[in-house]
């Protein structure tokens, strides 16, 4: 596998789902390898930032968080699309992203690669710039060493089939994978 895709939304086939479908099959039009994880489907427990990954063991919880954290560690690159729920990605997806925190930290696991990222929300585009710049930084390129291949933004109500424009660009995003 060489591209791991988070889904965040717990709504499957909707305007998330179709984005990263997507950009999933430019990238296995490109020859990559892709797993796609629903983050609804996983049983991912909260970190408890009891240390036991900092003195470099793995982690206590041998959940869907552990796998699919060390699946990402293996991949070339990951693709992480979620709608914006009160100003943040969904919280499934922010557990998820905590428990990388013991891989970020060990010298034997050198992270590195490409990500992109997809966020929709009903704003106007460009709505959650300030956000969307801060997840670009933290924790994707501060703690996992990311390119930040690319963003896409989706704003506005509406079914995303109506956009053909954004199905094209999330397909075009993944070809360049």
């Amino acid at each position: 596998m060489d591209i791991v895709a988070i889904m965040g939304s717990p709504r499957k086939h909707a305007n998330t789902d179709m984005l990263l479908d997507e950009m999933i099959r430019g990238a296995e039009e490109n020859g990559h390898d892709v797993i796609k994880h629903y983050i609804d489907d996983l049983d991912v427990h909260a970190c408890r930032a009891c240390g036991v990954c900092m003195s470099g063991k793995d982690c206590v919880f041998k959940d869907d968080g552990y796998t699919v954290t060390h699946q990402i560690a293996d991949a070339e690159g990951l693709i992480v699309s979620t709608p914006i729920y009160f100003g943040q990605m969904t919280g499934d997806l922010k557990v998820l992203l905590d428990r990388m925190y013991g891989i970020t930290h060990n010298p034997m696991i050198p992270l590195s690669g490409k990500v992109a990222l997809i966020f929709t929300h009903l704003g106007p585009e460009g709505y959650y710039d300030s956000y969307i710049e801060l997840m670009k930084i933290q924790p994707f390129q501060m703690n996992m060493h990311y390119q930040i291949l690319d963003v896409l933004d989706v704003g506005s109500l509406g079914d995303v089939r109506n956009q053909p424009n954004k199905l094209i660009e999330a397909y075009e995003i993944g070809k360049r994978f």
